[in-house]
Order: structure tokens, then C-alpha cells, then sequence
């Protein structure tokens, strides 16, 4: 795929030094997925702290209890989207070579 960027964006970009406007974008990218990943990657942590397992075994545990605790299912919803999110930052970041 082919990015057309008009001449007065390109002369923004190399009065702060960037002449390279590809390569930044690419960096940029990272950063961004890097970035991401701290922040779920926190929010795993935190999950993995409060009830002392992995996101598998526990939301195994869960389902396989039949218990209603709506404190639970919620923190289990948003463990599943962090956790997910994770698997598929890894997989950007291992098809970008990071």
C-alpha cells in the first residue's frame, strides 16, 4: 500500500527532523502497540494479584463453579479483554519482528 502525503505535511514533518517519514510512521506504530501493551499488561497483573491465578484456570474455575457473583463476572469480563488483547499484541509484535 502506497500513503500520498501532500508536500505541506511532508515539510512539517522535516522542520522537526524527520526526513524519513516512512520510518517514523513504522516507529510511531510500535510505540503504539507498545504502549497497549503496558496498559493491559497491567490490567492482567492486576487480575492475576487479586485472585491469585492465571486468566485460564480461573475463568475455567468460574464457569465451572455456576456461582452468581456479578463482582466476579464483571472483573472476568474485563480480564478476558485485557488477556485477549495481550495475545494479540503479541502476535503484531512477533509479525513486526519486536
Amino acid at each position: 500500500m502506497e500513503v500520498v502525503i501532500r508536500d505541506e505535511i511532508k515539510d512539517v514533518f522535516s522542520s522537526v527532523g524527520v526526513d524519513d517519514i516512512a520510518s517514523f510512521i513504522e516507529n510511531e506504530a510500535i510505540m503504539m502497540l507498545l504502549s497497549k501493551e503496558s496498559k493491559y499488561r497491567a490490567e492482567d497483573n492486576f487480575f492475576k494479584d487479586k485472585y491469585k491465578a492465571e486468566f485460564e484456570a480461573y475463568e475455567k474455575k468460574v464457569r465451572e463453579s455456576g456461582e452468581e457473583n456479578f463482582e466476579v463476572e464483571d472483573d472476568l469480563m474485563d480480564w478476558e479483554f485485557a488477556y485477549r488483547a495481550l495475545k494479540s499484541i503479541e502476535e503484531k509484535k512477533r509479525g513486526l519482528g519486536v
